[in-house]
C-alpha cells in the first residue's frame, strides 16, 4: 500500500495470531515514525480483521509492506485501568458493573428530565439562518431541533462523556498543596453562588486530597454598549505550579497550515462550537482529587476536565479525532477539527445537510453537546484559526489586520516580539518575511541595545504596508503546473510558488529565510543555488513528483547541473534537487517583477486606501519565457 503526502486512508488491518473467537479488541498502535497517524482504539473484529484510518503527516511518499505489524491488540474482556501507563490518554470503552474495577460507559447517560430541559432550552431563534432560503432554512432547523439532544445553553445540561478518559503522569511522587487565594469581600456572594451552582450541576464536589490547586479570579470582557456597568468575573484555577510537575502528552495537535488547506477545497461551510467543551470529558475519581482546588470557602475537586491543565488540549482532540475517524468509517468525509472547532466543508446544500446530521448523530451517541449560539450553517466564507477561509482562497482575519496596521512603533524589546509574533503567524502569506525583518529581529538578540532607527520604522512600516493589501494565496489545483520564482539578496533568501488562474499567476504560498553570518558570505552562484534548495524544500508537500517551472534572474543557473567539482554542501543540494522534475528558466533582473514584488513588495498607502476591495488582492501578470538553447538567450514577453 503507498500513502500520499498528507493522505488519509480507511485500511484493514488483520491480527496475526488468533486463538479462540475475538469480537472485540483494543488496539494499540507501534509505529517508528512521527508522520504515521494513527488512533488507538476499540474495535469490532470480523474474520480476525477491522479497519481503521492510518495518517501520512510527512512531505513524502509512505511504502508499507505485506505483513508488516502496526501495533498490537488485547482482547476487550482482558482490559484493565492501569494506572500505571505511561501514556496521558487511554482509550477505554470497557462496560463494568459498579462492583468491579472495571469504569461504567457512558457513566452519565442523559435522562429523560435532562433531554426534555436540553429540548425545552432549544429554540428556533438560537440559529442564525437569515442567510437561507425559506425551503433550506425549514429543512435545517428540522433537523437541528429534533437533534436537541446534541445542544445544550446551561451547565445542568451540558454533555458528558467518557468516549476518552484521561489520566495524568507525574515528574514527581510529592502532591501539590497551596493556600487559597484572598477574594475581595465584595465578590464573595457571586462566588458562592457560582460554586453553588457547579455543584448542582455535579461538576464539582467538595473534597478532601493531598492536592489542591488556588482558585483565581478572571476578568470577564467590558461590554462596550455599556462601559459603566460593574465588572464582572468568572472562576478558573492557577495550576501552573501543578502543570510543572505533569508530563506532557505525546498526542498531536493538527497542523494548522494543512488544516486550512484543506477546509479550503470545499465552497460552503458549517462551523460548530462545543458548549463547556473541557468539561464535557469526564474524570475517574482517582484523577478528580489531583484537580481538587482551594477557596476561602473550602476545597472541592472537579468532576469533570479543567481548562488550564496543559495536557487539556491533547485530551480533547483525541475525542474529536475519534469522532471524526469513526464518521469517516461511516463514509462521511470533509469534517475537521483543532480542539473543539470543528468544521465541515461541502460542495452543495443537500450535501451538508446530510453532513450536519451525520455530525449530530454522533454527537448524541456518545452524549456531547453544542453551543447553538456559536455554530454557523452553510457559509462561503467562514473565520477559522485566524484566517478567513472561502473556496481556494485563504486570507488572514481582518480584526487581526486591524491590531498590525494600527499598531503603534515599539518603545521596548517585548513590544517588539509581540508585533513579529503577530505578523510571523501570517508569514506564509507574507512575500520576503525574513528579509523584511531582519533589522527587527535584531533587537530581540541578546546583548543588544535597544535603539529604534529610521531603518527599524521603514522596515515597521513595509511590514505594516504588506497587511493594508489583505495578502491572501489560493489552493493548489492538482491538475495544473506549478511556478516557483526565487530570488536572493545579501540579507534573505525568498521563494513565492504560484499557479496560473484565468491568465493571471496566482500566489499558493511563500517561503523566506534570513541568512546566517556563514551563509551572507556565499557567492552569488551558490546564494542563488540555496534559495532554490530552500524553496524547494520549503515546497516538498506540493512539488514531489509534479512538474514544474523554476523563474531565477541569475542566468549562470540555466547550467546547474555543469557545475564542476561542487563542494560537499553544493553536492548534497544538487543530489536533492535530482529528485524532482523541473525546468530552470531565466528572467532578466530589471524585467523580473516577480523577484521584485517578492523582495521588495512596495505599496502605497494613499492608493490602497483608495482602490476597491477586488483591486486589492495580490495577483501576478503572467510571465512567459522562452529560451534558444543554441546562443543561450532568453526572452520574457507580458500577457
Amino acid at each position: 500500500m503507498i500513502l500520499q503526502p498528507q493522505e488519509s486512508s480507511i485500511v484493514k488491518l488483520c491480527l496475526k495470531d488468533t486463538t479462540g473467537n475475538i469480537s472485540e479488541i483494543f488496539f494499540q498502535p507501534i509505529i517508528s515514525s512521527h508522520d504515521i497517524e494513527i488512533h488507538p482504539a476499540l474495535h469490532t473484529v470480523k474474520n480476525s480483521c477491522f479497519p481503521t484510518v492510518i495518517r501520512n503527516l510527512g512531505n513524502a511518499t509512505i511504502h508499507f509492506n505485506k505483513g508488516q505489524v502496526f501495533g498490537e491488540a488485547t482482547p476487550s474482556f482482558l482490559l484493565k485501568t492501569n494506572e500505571n501507563t505511561n501514556d496521558n490518554i487511554v482509550i477505554e470503552n470497557i462496560c463494568g458493573s459498579p462492583n468491579n474495577n472495571t469504569p461504567m460507559c457512558n457513566l452519565i447517560t442523559p435522562s429523560e428530565d435532562i433531554l426534555k430541559k436540553r429540548k425545552d432550552e432549544l429554540s428556533e431563534t438560537d440559529f442564525k439562518l437569515e442567510h437561507l432560503t425559506s425551503d433550506q432554512k425549514q429543512l435545517l432547523l428540522e433537523t437541528l431541533l429534533d437533534s436537541s439532544a446534541a445542544f445544550s445553553k446551561s451547565l445542568k445540561t451540558i454533555g458528558c462523556t467518557d468516549r476518552v478518559i484521561p489520566t495524568f503522569n507525574f515528574r514527581s511522587p510529592n502532591p501539590i498543596k497551596t493556600l487559597p487565594f484572598e477574594i475581595p469581600h465584595a465578590i464573595q456572594g457571586t462566588i458562592k453562588e457560582e460554586l453553588n451552582e457547579l455543584i448542582e450541576a455535579g461538576l464539582i464536589h467538595r473534597n478532601i486530597s493531598q492536592w489542591s490547586s488556588p482558585m483565581v479570579l478572571v476578568k470577564k470582557k467590558q461590554n462596550p454598549t455599556n462601559p459603566y456597568k460593574p465588572a464582572s468575573y468568572r472562576m478558573a484555577l492557577d495550576l501552573r505550579l501543578l502543570n510543572t510537575i505533569l508530563e506532557n502528552s505525546t498526542y498531536p495537535l493538527p497542523k494548522i497550515p494543512t488544516l486550512i488547506n484543506e477546509i479550503s477545497k470545499y465552497p460552503f461551510y458549517t462551523t460548530i462550537d462545543f458548549c463547556k467543551a473541557y468539561w464535557q470529558i469526564l474524570l475517574l475519581e482517582e484523577m478528580q482529587g489531583v484537580l481538587t482546588f482551594t477557596t476561602p470557602f473550602g476545597t472541592f475537586a472537579n468532576r469533570r476536565l479543567v481548562f488550564g491543565l496543559k495536557t487539556a488540549a491533547s485530551i480533547f482532540q483525541a475525542l474529536v479525532d475519534l469522532l471524526i475517524d469513526e464518521l469517516k468509517l461511516s463514509g462521511t468525509t470533509g469534517i475537521y477539527a483543532y480542539q473543539d472547532d470543528i468544521v465541515t466543508g461541502a460542495h452543495s446544500f443537500q450535501e451538508m445537510h446530510n453532513k450536519i446530521r451525520s455530525v449530530l448523530d454522533i454527537l448524541i451517541k456518545y452524549n456531547l453537546t453544542l453551543s447553538p449560539e456559536k455554530c454557523v450553517f452553510f457559509k462561503s466564507t467562514i473565520d477559522y484559526l485566524g484566517f478567513n477561509i472561502s473556496h481556494n482562497k485563504i486570507q488572514p482575519i481582518t480584526s487581526n489586520i486591524l491590531k498590525i496596521t494600527s499598531f503603534q512603533p515599539p518603545r521596548t524589546v517585548k513590544q517588539v516580539r509581540r508585533f513579529l509574533g503577530l505578523c510571523g503567524f501570517y508569514r506564509s502569506l507574507n512575500p520576503g518575511f525574513a528579509e523584511l525583518t531582519e533589522c527587527l529581529t535584531q533587537l530581540t538578540r541578546k546583548n543588544v541595545p535597544f535603539q529604534w532607527t529610521p531603518t527599524h520604522q521603514e522596515a515597521f512600516k513595509k511590514l505594516q504596508d504588506v497587511f493594508f493589501t489583505k495578502p491572501f494565496v489560493r489552493l493548489p489545483d492538482w491538475d495544473k503546473p506549478f511556478v516557483l520564482n526565487t530570488d536572493a539578496s545579501d540579507q534573505a533568501i525568498s521563494g513565492i510558488l504560484l499557479q496560473e488562474h484565468e491568465g493571471k499567476l496566482h500566489p499558493i504560498s511563500y517561503y523566506s529565510k534570513t541568512l546566517s553570518n556563514s551563509e551572507i558570505n556565499y557567492p552569488a552562484i551558490k546564494l542563488e543555488l540555496f534559495a532554490i534548495y530552500k524553496s524547494v524544500h520549503a515546497f516538498e508537500t506540493y512539488l514531489y513528483s509534479a512538474n514544474f517551472k523554476i523563474l531565477t534572474d541569475s542566468k549562470p543557473l540555466l547550467h546547474y547541473k555543469k557545475i564542476a567539482s561542487p563542494t560537499d554542501i553544493v553536492s548534497r543540494w544538487l543530489l536533492y534537487l535530482s529528485e524532482f522534475q523541473f525546468t530552470c528558466e531565466h528572467i532578466p533582473g530589471k524585467e523580473n517583477t516577480l523577484a521584485d514584488f517578492l523582495s521588495r513588495f512596495p505599496v502605497n498607502r494613499t492608493e490602497i486606501s483608495n482602490t476597491p476591495q477586488d483591486e486589492q488582492e495580490l495577483i501576478l501578470p503572467v510571465v512567459e519565457t522562452h529560451c534558444n538553447q543554441g546562443r543561450g538567450e532568453v526572452g520574457v514577453r507580458g500577457v
